[in-house]
């Protein structure tokens, strides 16, 4: 570590700014939507002037960044459908600032053959299990380190305070930090698979449904693909997840409530999953970007366009119980999102682009077996083709969590191994 060290205050003073915030970067997502902005600008624009200094710019010649480039030129096209400019424009102008921090990432922590990646991952990864024992220590107390506590039972805040969002930013490093542990630890299968178990049942915790059944979905793909545990290893580790979570449910009347009276009674006791849309807002945000899909279904009606058109009248629809709630920032799917926002032609760049990265990826993967490598093409995956509700495609905490993992992705294909 120390020899890394020297070499980070070795590299120019701008290298050492960049890798300095992509080491920071998850406690800049945990601060606020301005101070992620301004790193990922202060790394982006650091990159490019390097790049013109060394007058190479063969990272840009990917086809992926070629297909990604597209879809924002779509985007920029869109606007001239857009039913509020003052919405999009903003949206689609920062989109392109990921355009550029995508290959930045790549470049700053493929510098010195990689020297700097065990430093930036070791960095993530103390973050994550400080944000862990947090939400572990609210979760005994009621309130975390800092004071903070949920205003919704069955919910911990974390960090992040009022904002009930912590399980979309654990959702986001979980993978890539047991992928972490498993590469620093790999002869030590105990550790490996406690941090496994308490990583997963912290996630459970926190008491954000959608983002939990991402983390088991994630880890029972990840469990498959990684062959070095057993399979009896693994079904015991599952099946001791599975009854940790049964005590948990069980004995807290919170989680309680938020998992079994609110989600599995009503899809499994009455009349499944379209019972539970009719009567969750969910269903009613639903059924309102498909009908808007519907009303606009070439282009749509602009990117962080929903929020001005769900308010209609000829959206009301009293089949939905929750239809006076179809109204917010986003749908909270990403598909809907897409297809209403950006109608039928950009939805297929999405859908095209994204099977491609992902067909390529577990190509990649097959190649040189790399845990990073396969911790962060599954959060891609689950993020992005799971048909449960997510978050906004475009806004800045989101958006960055998930551009940080898809650079991953390329970094670790190909060139890097386990070692």
């Amino acid at each position: 570590m120390f020899k890394i060290l020297v070499k980070l205050k070795e590299e120019s003073l701008s290298s050492f700014c960049a890798i300095l915030l992509i080491a920071l970067l998850p406690i800049s997502i945990l601060s606020s939507s301005i101070l992620i902005n301004v790193s990922v600008i202060i790394i982006s624009f650091i990159f490019l002037v390097l790049l013109f200094k060394q007058n190479n710019y063969e990272i840009f010649k990917d086809k992926l960044f070629l297909f990604l480039f597209l879809f924002w030129i779509l985007i920029l096209i869109n606007l001239l459908s857009s039913i509020n400019l003052q919405n999009s424009l903003p949206r689609t102008i920062g989109f392109f600032r990921f355009l550029i921090f995508i290959p930045a990432l790549i470049y700053f922590v493929k510098l010195k053959k990689f020297e700097f990646l065990r430093i930036i991952l070791t960095f993530w990864l103390f973050i994550f299990i400080l944000i862990s024992f947090d939400l572990l220590f609210e979760y005994i107390f009621g309130k975390n380190i800092l004071g903070f506590s949920s205003y919704i039972p069955g919910r911990l805040s974390g960090v992040l305070n009022d904002e009930l969002k912590i399980g979309n930013y654990y959702l986001g490093f979980y993978f890539i930090s047991v992928a972490s542990i498993i590469t620093y630890f790999k002869k030590n299968n105990y550790l490996i698979l406690l941090s496994i178990i308490f990583f997963t049942i912290i996630s459970f915790l926190i008491g954000e449904r959608a983002n939990f059944i991402k983390v088991f979905i994630g880890l029972i793909i990840f469990l498959i693909f990684w062959d070095k545990f057993s399979f009896k290893i693994k079904i015991i580790s599952s099946m001791l997840i599975i009854s940790i979570i049964f005590l948990f449910v069980n004995f807290d009347k919170n989680l309680n409530t938020r998992f079994n009276n609110q989600f599995f009674k009503v899809i499994y006791q009455d009349k499944g999953i379209s019972n539970y849309l009719h009567i969750s807002q969910y269903g009613a945000h639903y059924a309102t970007a498909l009908k808007i899909f519907k009303n606009h279904p070439l282009t749509g009606i602009g990117i962080k366009n929903f929020r001005e058109e769900c308010g209609r009248e000829k959206y009301y629809d009293r089949r939905f119980i929750a239809t006076e709630s179809r109204c917010s920032t986003h749908p909270h799917q990403l598909h809907l999102e897409i297809l209403s926002e950006l109608g039928v032609f950009g939805y297929l760049v999405f859908v095209i682009f994204f099977i491609y990265f992902l067909t390529r990826g577990i190509i990649n993967y097959k190649q040189n077996k790399n845990i990073l490598h396969l911790g962060s093409l599954i959060f891609v995956f689950i993020s992005i083709f799971l048909p449960i509700p997510t978050g906004s495609f475009f806004t800045t905490y989101g958006a960055t969590i998930f551009w940080i993992n898809f650079s991953l992705v390329l970094i670790f294909e190909k060139e890097l191994t386990n070692e």
